[in-house]
């Protein structure tokens, strides 16, 4: 007998497994796999967010690779379905410590073992599919396998909550939520996640009924999420979220009209109350198919364009790179936009070059080791894009990370990097982080602190403009440059990490694919930057 949460009753030594107890685990398997992907808001992305792409091509790379794993060409299944049978108790740890390290090979004779391996296969492909075409379309979309589409609808769509679920609350479900993204998500994201549940319990009463909350409530809510101001919490102390936008309107003439940040509040309130479905508190979310209107009238297309982070043009990075920091300060802290006689290469210094030659993120540039800065054996400098640390930095406030799985990538050194010295400024480096003084502070990770000290770069050259030039603007400056000198739409990817680069070096081979980068990235060129000065003498 399974139960809900895929475990089995009468567990015995070896597989003593039908082929319905097969199809059952498959079953189960992607519940919990669906589950999770909708508590972890895998299936939910801000289109007009910078990172979409990442966002889109990660998605695109997992449905890809669960149909060859589906197909036969590229196939792990047999470890992973010995797993899941071990976590559910039908595969006992000693059978399943003596199957996971023989050849497996009897396995093969195992009909409804081998029906498993091909329905988890099915399930992973059911499973990535949803969550690419979720993200394309900005809404939840539909199971594609009426196998699985059918369990779905059957273990929780006809369940009727009970009385005693009914009386769930608002405040009941903000602890929840925020419990299952407890070990899920960074502290940054967790603080997103307070403006859209204080909102709901405010506008609602945190003591009101999950299971009350209708469409029409709904849609009450959204004509006023729009209109909570700009970091509430720090400006409008004490204030209730209404208050709040009613001092705003006092003092400005007009309430806020954040509609984008509004679609994330309901994104994440949709999500929250997709738990309270999975936990039978209700019986549909009221919430799918809910957006913010648009501002003023404009199309959400034409509105986006206007309001996502610009490239920088050539004047504003000749006013950057002028700036004491580059050319003589009195030091890189509280010094560093007066002029004096020290150019000190430290992340202030490397991190906006870096930036701009080779389009990398914040953080990946923040949490660089020397080990990451390598040579291939024909002789080309690269940066070696990793989560993976070569040192023991026990008692550190940050490890490192990479975005997606397609961020780990390797990038050829710019011939301007080469030229303001940084292979040299590598080999003198002491073994470890690059820039171990770009800590993280109170923050999870080094760009918590750095953004601050970046900002106030930008204001000093009198080039800041929130939410439009930034930090990664330089990465739209790098790709803007690759598109410029002619490079292909696949090699753009890779060198930025929206592609896989394993899937250049099938095509290419390793050394191949190599050159084939360094040669796209040597065709990055900015006409009119004045940045003599930054030549290693």
């Amino acid at each position: 007998m399974l139960l809900r949460n895929g475990s089995k009753t009468g567990a015995t030594d070896g597989i003593s497994l039908t082929e319905m107890e097969a199809r059952q685990v498959a079953v189960s398997y992607f519940i919990d796999r669906d589950e999770k992907n909708l508590l972890a808001g895998d299936y939910f992305a801000n289109r007009d967010h910078p990172d979409f792409p990442d966002l889109l091509s990660d998605a695109a790379d997992a449905a890809q690779m669960a149909q060859l794993q589906a197909s036969g060409e590229y196939r792990t299944t047999t470890t992973r379905a010995l797993r899941i049978l071990a976590d559910r108790g039908i595969l006992s740890k000693a059978a399943y410590d003596g199957l996971a390290t023989e050849k497996l090979s009897a396995l093969k004779e195992h009909r409804a073992f081998q029906l498993l391996c091909r329905l988890i296969e099915r399930a992973d492909v059911a499973l990535t599919e949803r969550r690419y075409h979720s993200v394309n379309l900005g809404s939840l979309a539909p199971i594609s396998d009426q196998m699985f589409a059918a369990a779905d609808h059957l273990e929780v769509v006809s369940a009727k909550p009970t009385s005693a679920l009914h009386r769930k609350t608002l405040a009941d479900l903000n602890t929840l939520f925020h419990q299952t993204k407890a070990d899920r998500v960074t502290q940054s994201r967790t603080a997103q996640y307070r403006i859209p549940f204080r909102a709901l319990e405010e506008h609602f009463g945190a003591a009101f009924p999950v299971a009350d909350i209708d469409r029409d409530g709904c849609r009450e809510l959204i004509e006023f999420l729009p209109k909570i101001p700009s970091h509430v919490t720090q400006h409008y102390k004490k204030a209730k979220l209404a208050e709040a936008a009613e001092l705003h309107k006092n003092k400005h003439g007009d309430y806020a009209s954040r509609h984008k940040e509004a679609d994330k509040h309901i994104q994440i309130l949709r999500s929250a109350f997709d738990l309270a479905l999975q936990e039978r508190w209700i019986e549909i979310n009221p919430w799918v198919g809910l957006k913010a209107p648009a501002s003023g009238g404009q199309s959400k297309k034409h509105l986006a364009k206007a309001s996502t982070y610009a490239p920088f043009a050539i004047e504003h990075l000749n006013a950057l790179f002028a700036l004491p920091l580059f050319k003589g300060c009195v030091d890189d802290e509280y010094g560093c936009h007066s002029v004096g006689p020290n150019i000190i290469k430290r992340h202030r210094y490397w991190a906006p070059i870096l930036a701009l030659w080779s389009g990398m993120r914040m953080n990946e540039i923040l949490q660089l080791e020397k080990e990451d800065i390598r040579q291939s054996p024909d002789g080309i400098w690269f940066i070696s894009v990793t989560d993976e640390e070569h040192g023991d930095y026990e008692g550190s406030s940050f490890s490192k990370r990479v975005k997606t799985k397609n961020a780990v990538r390797k990038i050829p050194l710019h011939p301007s990097l080469i030229k303001f010295g940084f292979v040299p400024w590598v080999e003198q480096a002491k073994a470890g982080r690059l820039f171990p003084e770009a800590i993280a502070g109170a923050g999870e990770k080094p760009s918590d602190a750095y953004s601050k000290r970046f900002r106030s770069n930008l204001k000093a050259a009198k080039i800041w403009e929130p939410r439009r030039l930034v930090f990664h603007s330089f990465r739209n400056s790098f790709n803007d440059a690759l598109r410029g000198g002619g490079v292909e739409r696949e090699i753009r990817e890779a060198i930025n990490g929206w592609r896989e680069q394993k899937s250049m070096d099938d095509r290419y081979g390793s050394g191949p694919a190599m050159r084939r980068l360094a040669d796209a990235v040597s065709k990055v060129e900015y006409s009119g930057l004045l940045v003599e000065h930054l030549h290693s003498s």
